[in-house]
Formats: C-alpha cells, sequence, structure tokens
C-alpha cells in the first residue's frame, strides 16, 4: 500500500457528529402519505411541507441575490421509507443538453442502468440543472482537523423530461451522483478494480449508488419542478475514516477493518476521523443534518445560486441545517401501512 500516496480510507459507523449550529434552517415535516414522484405537483401532496425556500438565495460565490426572474423554491418532507424534495423553478428557457449528461454510458458491461448511446461528460455551463448536498454526519462548517467540504451525498438532475421528454434507463431524469468534495466523477461507479483485496476506487472519490432513488421532473407554465426521493438505503456510504493531508493520486482505498492500513495511511499521511455518513433508516425526529441545495440556470443570464450563498461553490460550506421535525406514533403507524 505504501506505493501509493494521497489515499484516504474509509471505515465503517454510524455516529452523529455535532454540528456547527447555521442560521440557515428548515424543517422536514414528517408525512404519512408522501408526494408521489412524477414530475407534477398534484393538490395537496405538499401540502404538510414547511413554507418553501426561496427567498434567500444568493449567487454561489457573492452576496448578489439570485434573479428575481428565475425564483427557486424548494420544500421538503420525509416518511418512513425516505426524503422527498421538491423544486420549484421559474425559468425563461429550459435547457437539457442530453450528449452531455453523465449517463452510465462510460461504465463497464454489465453494470445497472448502463446507456446503450450518447457521449460522456457534464456540460456545466450549458445546462440547467439542481443539485442537492446532503450530510448526514452533520459535519461542522468549522472544523479545522479535516476539510468539511469533503463529507456529503450529492445529486445533480437536469430537466431532460421537460426539454427532450426523455429520461434515462432508470426511469430517472438525467442525473449523476458524487460523494464529497470532489466526488467520483462516474455516476454509479461502474465495478470497481480489486487489487490485493483492496477495493480502489479512481478519479479523486467513492461514488454512492442511488439504485433505488427516483427523479422525475416537469414542465409547468413558467418553467419546471423536479421532485426526488431518496430512500434511506442509499445513503449507505459511511464517510469515517478519512485522511487529511492533499490527495496526491487521487486514490481512495476502502479498508476500513485492516489495522495495518489504517496505521500506514496515519504514518504516511496523517489520519483524521470523522464519525457517519450510513444512514440505516428513517433518522429519530429531532436529528439534524447539514444540508444545501443549488440551482444552475443556463438562460441568457446565467446564473449558480445557492440557498446558503455565498460560499464559494455549491460543495463548499457552510451549509444549512435539515432539522426532521416531529412525527407521533400514530402517523408512523399510518406511514407504514402505506409503505
Amino acid at each position: 500500500m505504501k506505493q501509493r500516496k494521497g489515499m484516504i480510507l474509509l471505515g465503517f459507523a454510524l455516529l452523529v457528529t455535532p454540528g456547527l449550529v447555521f442560521a440557515q434552517s428548515y424543517t422536514a415535516n414528517f408525512v404519512a402519505t408522501p408526494p408521489v414522484i412524477d414530475g407534477v405537483v398534484s393538490p395537496g401532496e405538499w401540502d404538510a411541507a414547511a413554507p418553501a425556500l426561496g427567498s434567500d438565495w444568493t449567487d454561489h460565490a457573492s452576496a448578489t441575490p439570485a434573479d428575481p426572474a428565475e425564483p427557486t423554491k424548494v420544500r421538503v418532507l420525509y416518511s418512513v421509507d425516505a426524503l422527498y424534495i421538491l423544486y420549484e423553478c421559474t425559468d425563461t428557457d429550459v435547457i437539457s443538453v442530453v450528449s452531455g449528461s453523465e449517463r452510465l454510458n462510460s461504465s463497464l458491461d454489465g453494470t445497472p442502468g448502463k446507456q446503450a448511446s450518447g457521449t460522456v461528460g457534464w456540460t456545466f455551463a450549458n445546462t440547467d440543472y439542481l443539485a442537492i448536498y446532503l450530510d448526514p454526519a452533520n459535519v461542522a462548517d468549522d472544523r479545522t482537523d479535516v476539510d468539511p467540504n469533503n463529507y456529503s451525498y450529492s445529486i445533480q438532475a437536469e430537466p431532460s423530461v421537460s426539454f427532450f421528454g426523455e429520461k434515462d434507463d432508470w426511469g430517472n431524469s438525467y442525473n449523476y451522483s458524487e460523494f464529497g468534495r470532489w466526488g467520483g466523477f462516474r455516476l454509479r461507479n461502474p465495478n470497481p478494480v480489486n487489487v490485493g483485496g483492496v477495493t480502489q476506487y479512481w478519479l479523486g472519490g467513492g461514488s454512492w449508488e442511488i439504485y433505488n432513488s427516483q427523479i422525475v421532473d416537469g414542465p409547468t407554465a413558467d418553467g419546471y419542478v423536479m421532485e426526488f426521493r431518496i430512500p434511506w438505503e442509499d445513503l449507505n456510504y459511511p464517510y469515517y475514516q478519512h485522511v487529511g493531508s492533499s490527495i496526491a493520486d487521487n486514490l481512495i482505498i476502502l479498508d476500513g477493518e485492516d489495522a495495518a492500513v489504517r496505521n500506514d495511511a496515519s504514518s504516511l499521511w496523517g489520519l483524521a476521523a470523522v464519525n457517519g455518513g450510513d444512514v440505516t433508516g428513517m433518522p429519530q425526529p429531532g436529528t439534524v443534518w447539514k444540508v444545501q441545495f443549488c440551482r444552475h440556470s443556463a438562460s441568457a443570464n446565467p446564473q449558480y445560486t445557492n440557498w446558503v450563498g455565498n460560499t464559494g461553490g455549491f460543495v463548499s460550506r457552510p451549509f444549512g441545517n435539515l432539522v426532521f421535525g416531529a412525527a407521533t406514533g400514530t402517523a408512523v403507524r399510518e406511514a407504514l401501512l402505506h409503505n
């Protein structure tokens, strides 16, 4: 293992690290009957959500307010099975770039969801897309022993249904997923390489699998909406032991059970532990996650905007707080009956 520089060593744990209390918070209300993810906001199905986020959005790298002609609203719910997120986007020119979508067409044959055609390459500047960053470990924004920007799950999705009338092979709006600051840059990583019994992921970070998530957009009179269902079991990639030094070879090694490898990494590069990231079921009411909601509009006046703005980038901290609201026993039992 010593011939590789810049490893990241990940172990496996489910612990919550207290996070920095940030001014912007949103409470996700519990709902027994969750919305249908179909790209249509049917009457009443999102009414249980707290008032939409939208008034505080700014440029991702400055304090400039978002374009008032293209506002973004986000609402969040949760149930026993999943997290539910709704984006409502006013957009003067909805754009999706079919050839720029990361749709698994670079993956190895046999990879679930692999596309049969199309070219790879995410054209950020030329397509509308939405981004969500979730940190169930609630890593504090002001941590100095590690880079908090490395700890999040993210999904980026573009309005392919509204623009092309197309979904990917999984029935979702075109999307890709990343893990941490640099992500995997491979949607749902292809089968990883196994070297000497160690699983290796290249390109700067581990990706996470969204096997069961649903993402569907749909057109509206003044733009588009996008609905997300992210099941708890999809948030199953624990980011526990992380090398705190800079990454030289962009190599990640998953071998958290091997004490010798941990010791080697610690002596060569220094080891810093952050607990959490693996979600095994519905969070307890009162649980707090770090979250960021983002949008890129490729209209005549392109803009990159965040809910928690002026951070320097979509993945850059600080994030806001996502608080899981009250869930009564009666409501949970009703939800289980529907699930």
